[in-house]
């Protein structure tokens, strides 16, 4: 879904992030380019929150085609319109457990292309959802494993140590 990010600003409550999400259902394929604010809020050492939502949504037609273009602002066929999202972590029980709950807002559908363009619409919600879930996943398990050779890393220089004297 996410085919390019890109951190535009950070302060230590606020992001600002761009994103470019594509999604293919049968010969229809949905981009856009979204510009999000992010508030993050931290209650405890272990709890936070983040609440994110679009300032700017702009539909890419043709993409992934020579003729690719950003439309105008508010144009296009309206597949997401406007996002809204809160997430909740809180660490315990040896894990982190997270909770997401995304609005996104698209226009109507015209019915002469609801039959191609409504399973994409349907469809996309749980998709975001699956990949960012997963995407989270990896990222923990990513920084778990990079921990885990760090420390054996440095047990293994300690366990040297010792054996030098």
């Amino acid at each position: 879904m996410v085919v390019k990010s890109k951190l535009l600003e950070r302060t230590n409550d606020r992001a600002r992030i761009a994103l470019l999400m594509m999604q293919k259902t049968f010969s229809v394929t949905a981009a856009v380019e979204t510009e999000n604010e992010v508030r993050i809020v931290r209650l405890d050492a272990n709890r936070g929150y983040s609440i994110s939502h679009s300032v700017r949504v702009q539909e890419i037609a043709d993409y992934g085609q020579p003729r690719e273009h950003a439309l105008p602002e508010g144009q296009g066929p309206g597949y997401v319109w406007r996002v809204f999202s809160v997430t909740r972590l809180e660490q315990r029980d040896g894990g982190v457990y997270v909770e997401i709950e995304t609005i996104a807002m698209s226009r109507g559908i015209p019915l002469a292309l609801r039959w191609m363009i409504k399973p994409l619409v349907e469809a996309m919600p749980r998709k975001v959802m699956l990949a960012t879930l997963t995407n989270t996943r990896d990222a923990v398990g990513e920084e778990v494993q990079a921990a885990s050779m760090k420390t054996q890393t440095v047990a293994q220089g300690m366990g040297a140590d010792n054996r030098d004297r």
